[in-house]
């Protein structure tokens, strides 16, 4: 065991420490400087605008070494062959050649921040250097400053440096005043004539005019790209902030819904075991109340489950051609007191037609539709009706309800949404019917259309391609009539960490008949199997096992201890997608919590019969 209190002697000698500051104190001293964010924000935003401004000299680099090689033509042509004319020549080819190379090899070291200043010194000293060589051809000799040629040419590389380099202000200043190297270099030689000097003067101020006017242009534009840029940051900030909540609240919700699935789970057993005991005691009803209660609070788990479930991609369609009748029976069997109780007609008509479809899905997906309609509507009926079209046959569900408004159609599929109410309300549900409706005909690759008038009623219509599936057409799903299995006495071995939830499911199939033996882990199971000398005739595991081995592989390590494949059932209250897809994949049924006794009760039968 690690004491803590021993302090650091004794966590290792000099090995290193961990160090991490979640909230950081006042500055030593006391003292914070206000102005030091907006010190630094203005550093960060000269720091961009010269790396801005660096591209946008790179990219002139073209233009201006164009005027120069024109300057450098110029000069060959006017100065007389000498060693300064061949040494002047080679270095403004040198200058030139090694400035031009910068932007190729910036761009291949763009990646590595190391040495970027000075990779952007270098670049504006070759080009001033460049500039400078070819500064020095009136200095030479010949008659080009006499009839204005090389005066000429220096404007030509003035202009186009001064606008190439407006972003940089020394290059830019430098190449405006290339015109006066010229007058200056007549001037020391005593050749220079006034109108030379005013034209120099002239270029000199031309350049320096487009040089302004490039840099104020290309500060706004660069300004206006920064401003773009970090309106682009920011809102990827906030979208990946928003993700992270999403992501957050899933996580949260997934752990809620598991933590809060587990008590419920064992509350609906117990009650299940309590109701069973009491029938026909003077506490029944009281027992039928609490019963009546939990399949509320399960009927909300369960929406919002099958929301998680449909999300997940863990429900797959099983297609059938079957006939309506069959479907619409048993709607009308489970739906028939209800809309008694409310008050309403019910009327289903059928019409003889057979679907390919998946019947409990679409059965799911009608039986939302209808109770939906029950809620909404206060005096008159509802009729569910089969018609035909060319393509489709079409299962409609009308009502004479309060209707809905043209703006709330779009939004009646949404999660948590009730019509006409600001708020949910407790005796219509949470409001996911109609979104799980959605989500089931989208899987099943049906439409689904709604009409409303607002005080007339509403009419919900889930369009069923005709011809379906070729190789199914010819066999059709018999009805639902088939007597249940007799019950038997048969071993159930329970494997759940959670010693509550035991005790319940053993208590509940002791009343069905079954006997029960319960393991809180892999190694009790194993231990439990091995004691009993025969295998189970059925495995009852929930996914998660505390810090152990989980369900899986505690139902493996059962059927590897009975040398046979025990049937299994896997119970979970995770809801997560990741969970979901790898309960659904380990190819067991799996039943999710809270699990309504009949439910169970139906599972048991089905893999003991």
């Amino acid at each position: 065991m690690l004491d803590t209190a021993a302090g650091p002697a004794r966590l290792g000698g000099s090995a290193p420490r961990a160090y991490y500051v979640a909230v950081s104190g006042p500055i030593a001293g006391g003292a914070y400087d206000e102005n030091l964010p907006q010190r630094s924000e203005r550093r960060a935003i000269d720091r961009r605008l010269r790396d801005e401004a660096l591209r946008a000299a790179m990219a002139a680099v073209p233009l201006v070494l164009a005027s120069l090689a024109v300057a450098i033509a110029c000069g060959l042509t006017a100065l007389d062959a000498s060693p300064w004319r061949t040494a002047w020549l080679a270095a403004a080819l040198t200058a030139c050649a090694a400035w031009g190379s910068m932007p190729w090899w910036h761009a291949r070291r763009n990646g590595r921040q190391r040495g970027t200043r000075w990779r952007q010194r270098g670049f504006i000293l070759l080009g001033m250097l460049a500039m400078g060589v070819v500064a020095l051809l009136p200095w030479l000799g010949g008659r080009a400053s006499e009839d204005g040629l090389l005066l000429l040419a220096l404007g030509t590389v003035a202009l186009c440096g001064a606008a190439g380099f407006a972003a940089l202000p020394a290059p830019a200043a430098l190449a405006a005043l290339l015109p006066l190297s010229a007058v200056l270099a007549d001037a020391v030689q005593g050749q220079g004539l006034p109108v030379d000097a005013a034209f120099a003067a002239l270029l000199s101020a031309a350049a320096m005019g487009v040089g302004i006017a490039c840099r104020r242009s290309w500060l706004r534009a660069a300004r206006a790209a920064l401003a773009r840029e970090d309106r682009i940051v920011e809102l990827e900030a906030a979208r990946d902030a928003a993700l992270r909540a999403d992501q957050e609240k899933s996580r949260f919700l997934a752990i809620a819904s598991h933590d809060l699935r587990q008590p419920v789970h064992a509350l609906g057993l117990f009650a299940a075991t309590l109701e069973k005991r009491l029938q026909g005691s003077d506490e029944e009803p009281l027992v039928r109340n609490v019963v009546r209660s939990i399949d509320g609070l399960d009927r909300s788990f369960n929406a919002m489950l099958d929301v998680s479930r449909l999300d997940a991609g863990t429900i797959e369609p099983n297609f059938q051609h079957f006939p309506l009748r069959d479907l619409f029976r048993r709607l009308h069997m489970h739906f028939a007191g209800q809309a008694e109780q409310a008050g309403l007609n019910l009327r289903f008509s059928p019409g003889g037609k057979s679907v390919t479809s998946d019947p409990q899905l679409l059965e799911r997906i009608v039986g939302n539709l209808i109770q939906n309609a029950i809620k909404y509507t206060e005096r008159g009926g509802i009729v569910v009706v089969a018609r035909t079209t060319a393509t489709h046959f079409n299962v409609e569900v009308w009502d004479t309800g309060v209707g809905i408004r043209a703006a709330d159609l779009p939004r009646i599929f949404d999660e948590f949404y009730q019509v006409g109410r600001g708020d949910r309300t407790r005796p219509q549900g949470l409001g996911m019917g109609l979104a799980i409706v959605k989500r089931l005909v989208r899987l099943l690759g049906h439409t689904l259309t709604v009409a409303s008038q607002p005080g007339r009623g509403t009419v919900f219509r889930v369009g069923i391609a005709q011809g379906g599936l070729p190789e199914i057409q010819d066999v059709t799903a018999a009805a639902d009539t088939l007597p249940m299995p007799v019950l038997q006495a048969r071993t159930v071995l329970i494997v759940d960490d959670e010693e509550s939830i035991r005790e319940g499911l053993g208590m509940l199939l002791e009343e069905w008949g079954y006997q029960a033996i319960a393991a809180g882990s892999v190694e009790q199971a194993e231990r439990l199997v091995h004691m009993l000398g025969a295998p189970p005739d059925l495995i009852l595991s929930d996914l998660h096992l505390g810090d152990g081995p989980d369900g899986i592989a505690a139902i493996e390590a059962v059927r590897r201890r009975c040398a046979c494949d025990v049937p299994a059932i896997l119970i979970t209250g995770d809801t997560s997608h990741d969970e979901m897809r790898r309960a659904t994949d380990s190819g067991h049924p799996v039943l999710f919590k809270p699990v309504q006794p009949r439910k169970l009760l139906n599972a048991l039968r089905g893999l003991v019969s």
